[in-house]
């Protein structure tokens, strides 16, 4: 078996999910696609426009082969830990050979040469950063800096610079520094993005992005979104209810209720941020309203909503740390019919594999916070988006 993997939302899954999933397998030469997407809740803190096990089957659809779900403890994490918990579960798997993703550079070398670099971090790349720091740049943009720094004193670097400027690329080499510290012989393999801003709202585009079809979605203009998604995409969005503002109204509420002290616990509050967000929320009738009051250069509006998630869901920095510890689990939502020879490959290297809720019993006891984290955000997320069919097993189609 020869496995080329994707970490993934597809929130919805557009057309140019679709093509990237096709070129992957043809241009890594693989036999099959593993797909570790995020569940009920995505990496800047907002809800998933769709159940997963929907937008599982839609991955399926478009030539994915098995589809699983990345633990929401990492899946609402910042770049790096976000990284680390997809490559966590992918180690899981045997045969992986290729982990495919877009990128606005299109070169998985320069990629790689940057994600080593910062991996060994050297001395003086070390410096750079804690000078940039202590001038009050916050980190990601000292980093970037720090690696220009770099750059203008190694010429044998040139060209990494400003990789660390797009969004895309960032997460691509996050992705690389996890394989290179989890010691995987697992390639990159990247297509270039095309087409501008991967956030776009712009519906009109060639390749319309994820977020263009959600603000389209919102606004229930399903006419236009009906050239940015698959068919089947299209036939899943025209069941569901567009969201209401539930999310912001648990989350707000649960800001209010709880104390500062309380608030500091959770994970990622850092540096008075829960000071900000209480205040914020003292004055607040809405969840925009109390966000745009807290939001600063250092704590932008993807933390911020990421904390509201980790306080809705009682996410501390102890419970943080005991998750990291603990081994891979893959939670399969998804799997192709003709593909069963994958759950026999898996069941022989991985002994936490879960295909239903029930099989929580089965696996490794440090693993049921996490596992039943998932179901609780699934819970949410059916409540956010008035669902009322709650599935709790492995979709073969």
């Amino acid at each position: 078996m020869k496995i080329t993997a994707i970490i993934c939302e597809y929130n919805p899954l557009t057309n140019g999910h679709a093509e990237h999933l096709k070129r992957a397998k043809e241009e890594t030469g693989a036999d099959t696609i593993l797909c570790v997407m995020s569940g009920s809740f995505t990496q800047r803190g907002d809800a998933a426009i769709a159940d997963k096990y929907m937008r599982a089957e839609q991955a399926i659809y478009a030539g994915a082969d098995i589809v699983v779900e990345l633990p929401t403890i990492y899946a609402i994490s910042p770049a790096d830990n976000f990284a680390y918990g997809a490559i966590k579960t992918i180690s899981a798997f045997p045969d992986v050979h290729y982990l495919s993703f877009g990128s606005e550079c299109g070169d998985a070398d320069l990629i790689y040469k940057l994600a080593k670099l910062l991996a060994e971090e050297p001395e003086e790349l070390s410096s750079y950063i804690k000078k940039h720091l202590d001038m009050g740049i916050v980190f990601p943009k000292a980093r970037a800096l720090a690696v220009n720094d770099y750059v203008e004193a190694h010429e044998e670097y040139k060209g990494i610079e400003n990789l660390l400027e797009s969004p895309n690329n960032i997460l691509g080499i996050s992705y690389a520094i996890a394989i290179i510290k989890a010691g995987l012989d697992i390639k990159l393999h990247t297509i270039k993005r095309e087409g501008g801003d991967f956030d776009s709202t712009d519906i009109t585009a060639p390749l319309p992005s994820s977020s263009a079809v959600r603000n389209a979605f919102a606004k229930g203009d399903l006419n236009s979104i009906k050239n940015a998604v698959p068919e089947s995409v299209m036939g899943m969005l025209s069941i569901i209810k567009p969201q209401r503002d539930a999310l912001g109204d648990m989350t707000l509420f649960k800001i209010k209720s709880i104390s500062g002290y309380e608030l500091e616990k959770y994970y990622d509050v850092t540096g008075g941020v829960h000071n900000r967000l209480k205040i914020a929320a003292q004055n607040a009738s809405t969840i925009e309203e109390m966000l745009e009051s807290a939001k600063t250069k250092a704590y932008t509006m993807a933390r911020l909503k990421r904390i509201c998630l980790y306080a809705l869901f009682d996410i501390t920095k102890e419970n943080y740390a005991e998750c990291v510890k603990c081994p891979p689990y893959v939670q399969i939502l998804a799997l192709r019919s003709t593909r069963k020879d994958i759950l026999s490959a898996l069941s022989m290297g991985c002994k936490n594999v879960l295909t239903r809720y029930s099989d929580v019993n089965k696996v490794d006891k440090s693993l049921r916070y996490m596992i039943k984290l998932d179901f609780t955000a699934q819970g949410t997320l059916d409540i956010i988006n008035r669902n009322n069919v709650y599935n709790k097993k492995m979709l073969l189609i």
